[in-house]
């Protein structure tokens, strides 16, 4: 839950949960979870919000990024995601 009582899921998180490996993989499905949602007339600022994630390179931090979602948005993954994937 976001600081407003929103429930919402990060999508490295959910990239794990669906058996993608690659980031890059991956957000070619959010990409195409995004379209969908805007040939839905919705607005996609709504559903999908980049946000910065930080981490450990050596002795420096690195910002990896990762993408904010709602149930909504979650939902469209999952209708665009690869269907030979079993979780799919």
């Amino acid at each position: 839950m976001d600081e407003n009582g929103v429930e919402f899921w990060y999508a490295r998180e959910l990239m794990e949960m669906l058996e993608y490996s690659k980031w890059g993989n991956f957000t070619k499905v959010i990409d195409k979870a995004k379209e969908a949602c805007e040939n839905s007339n919705v607005n996609i600022s709504d559903h999908f919000a980049n946000v910065s994630k930080i981490v450990k390179a050596g002795a420096t931090s690195k910002d990896i990024g990762d993408v904010k979602l709602t149930r909504y948005a979650c939902y469209l993954i999952a209708q665009n995601g690869d269907s030979r994937k079993k979780t799919i």
